[in-house]
């Protein structure tokens, strides 16, 4: 029995990767873990945890309570963002002579460097949803029975739910990192369709007449259908019918919107809004951030400290364009990456500077943390303590953070073309002649600039001069579609007449003839 237990643990112990290897070989080192708003996740120089009831640091309550009240995560030195974020906050009015103040309240700010608040085609989203909304709860409340046997609490109970779901699906449209697809498709089935089945992204009807859901009980319940029923009797009971069919207008305009925009929206969209992108951007480089530290205390943990990390290089023979990098460089490589550049590199780059820097980067810092060794060999002879299973374990993990980096960078792409189409008829019309008498007394440049006139010049096109005695063209330099400049060689500019040959870089080419004459 006790040879079958031995066994036992002797299969679990090689399957669970040595662990107790591993604990025999290096010792257990423990800290405090958390993360804000656990007390042990404040910054080092606040104060101790605030824990059992204890108040927590003045300036830690202020920092929280500045960003909440601002939408907006405070970072040193950012008097720029803190600025923007107190304008958009709250607004002035003078009153009397005297200014007034008004905080508006946003409850859909993000948290994130790379954007004080939700930004972009979201933000564009909410703002329609917000006013929506504000339109339509007026009407709302303003809407009375015109049956008369309608129960009164049925009446207040159901103005009360559509007001509730009306209000919820707008603040989700405003939800950092995106809203959320499953509720707002939710909600809208609530309102619109029918709520045991949430069927939507779909209108079945835009008419008021024929919506179900929440909104169809309501009008049902009140005498509002105009097709079915016939309450009317006065102008205001035929106001009364009017504001629910534009309420309803309200919502199912509001729901149109969200289907148009729906594409763009998702997690695992092709072509994601770059506003909602750049807050999982965000998320995803603090994490990266998270999982280097995570690499280096795990080395700690088995004497391979920061001093020594400096001294360790890191060869690449397999892959001929990773050149070797010491093994510190690299975690600093990446984790200042994750905290400055990148952040920066979107924020003045835009889509431009994600496609054609960020990810680039994030690939090249991908690929030197992937092909670290796995185990000892000659030409990586790393310290014994790099190949334990706890930095090991470190290590896929970063290499997952990196990877996840890539795969929300890579579908936001721009693309600036080299050779615009500008949609005009390819045309040679004139050529400005040349006198050499007008040239400045005592000139010596060795080029001569000429004008050529005309549509569809592309951006890197070739001019030729041909005929007798015809100058010779140095360099042609493009300033529009309709204007091409030609240096020509000064001492082959004789008196004489030649044709132009402009040729484009499609291939398109035309002739004017005699086109370019040098009078005495």
């Amino acid at each position: 029995m006790a040879g079958i237990l031995l066994k036992g643990m002797r299969k679990a112990a090689k399957a669970a990767g040595n662990p107790f290897t591993d604990l025999a070989a290096y010792p257990i080192l423990t800290e405090e873990v958390g993360y804000p708003p656990s007390p042990v996740g404040a910054p080092a120089g606040t104060g101790g945890g605030a824990g059992n009831g204890a108040t927590a640091p003045l300036g830690q309550i202020v920092n929280k309570a500045v960003s909440e009240i601002l939408g907006w995560k405070i970072k040193p030195g950012d008097s720029s963002g803190f600025i923007a974020a107190l304008n958009q906050s709250f607004t002035l009015t003078e009153v009397e002579g005297h200014v007034e103040s008004k905080w508006v309240p946003r409850t859909y700010a993000a948290q994130t460097d790379l954007s004080g608040g939700i930004t972009g085609a979201q933000a564009s989203v909410y703002a329609r949803g917000k006013e929506a909304l504000d339109q339509s709860l007026p009407l709302l409340d303003g809407l009375y029975t015109l049956d008369p046997e309608a129960d009164a609490e049925d009446v207040i109970a159901l103005k009360a739910v559509v007001k509730s779901q009306l209000t919820e699906l707008v603040n989700e449209l405003g939800f950092i990192s995106g809203p959320r697809i499953a509720r707002v498709n939710q909600y809208f089935s609530l309102l619109l369709v029918d709520s045991g089945a949430p069927q939507f992204p779909s209108l079945p009807s835009v008419d008021p007449d024929k919506i179900n859901g929440t909104l169809g009980n309501l009008r049902d319940v009140l005498g509002l259908n105009f097709d079915t029923q016939d309450f009317v009797n006065s102008v205001e009971d035929e106001q009364n019918l009017s504001n629910f069919r534009i309420l309803s207008d309200y919502v199912t305009s509001l729901a149109q919107s969200w289907i148009n925009n729906l594409p763009f929206l998702g997690l695992n969209s092709a072509k994601p809004f770059f506003g909602t992108q750049l807050i999982l951007l965000s998320r995803q480089l603090s994490v990266v951030a998270e999982s280097v530290d995570e690499v280096r205390f795990t080395l700690d943990s088995v004497f391979i400290g920061p001093a020594e990390r400096q001294t360790i290089k890191v060869n690449y023979p397999g892959v001929s364009t990773l050149k070797s990098i010491f093994l510190e460089d690299l975690f600093s490589w990446i984790s200042n990456f994750s905290t400055e550049e990148g952040p920066r590199l979107i924020q003045d780059g835009g889509k431009f500077g994600v496609q054609n820097t960020f990810t680039p980067v994030v690939r090249e810092l991908l690929s030197f943390v992937v092909n670290l060794p796995k185990s000892p060999g000659v030409t990586n002879p790393m310290p014994a303590g790099f190949f334990a299973p706890r930095v090991q374990l470190a290590v896929d993990d970063l290499v997952a953070q990196l990877q996840s980096l890539v795969t929300l960078a890579a579908p936001i792409k721009h693309e600036i073309t080299s050779e615009p189409d500008f949609g005009l008829p390819f045309q040679v019309a004139t050529v400005e002649p040349l006198f050499l008498s007008d040239l400045p007394p005592g000139s010596t440049a060795m080029s001569i600039p000429v004008h050529v006139r005309g549509n569809g010049f592309q951006a890197t096109p070739t001019v030729l001069f041909q005929g007798h005695r015809a100058p010779i063209v140095k360099k042609v330099y493009f300033r529009s579609e309709t204007l091409l400049i030609v240096a020509l060689d000064r001492s082959s500019v004789k008196i004489g007449t030649s044709d132009v040959v402009v040729m484009n870089a499609d291939g398109q080419t035309l002739t004017l003839s005699a086109g370019f004459t040098v009078g005495p």
